[in-house]
């Protein structure tokens, strides 16, 4: 029981320096992440443009008209290696 109240207390004063630390305004993400989303905003790091292939396009097209013909379920069924009690 200590060790429970003592893992808490622990994971309580974690989350609560992580969240001083960043107390400051929502904007002030950091130099590294500025300059991150500064990259992506310019396309300085952006991959090179590659066209798809007609036959690959073709079936990725067929593919997705195809993916209308099936009924959308009212309810999806749970597969029990994924139920929310699996492993308890």
């Amino acid at each position: 029981m200590k060790q429970q109240y003592l893992a808490v207390g622990v994971v309580a004063a974690w989350m609560l320096a992580a969240t001083s630390a960043h107390a400051g305004d929502v904007g002030d993400v950091g130099p590294t992440v500025q300059s991150a989303l500064e990259m992506q905003r310019s396309g300085r790091q952006a991959a090179p443009v590659r066209p798809m292939l007609s036959d690959v396009a073709d079936r990725t097209y067929d593919r997705y008209l195809e993916s209308f013909t099936y009924p959308i379920p009212e309810q999806f069924e749970r597969d029990e290696a994924f139920a929310a009690d699996a492993g308890n």
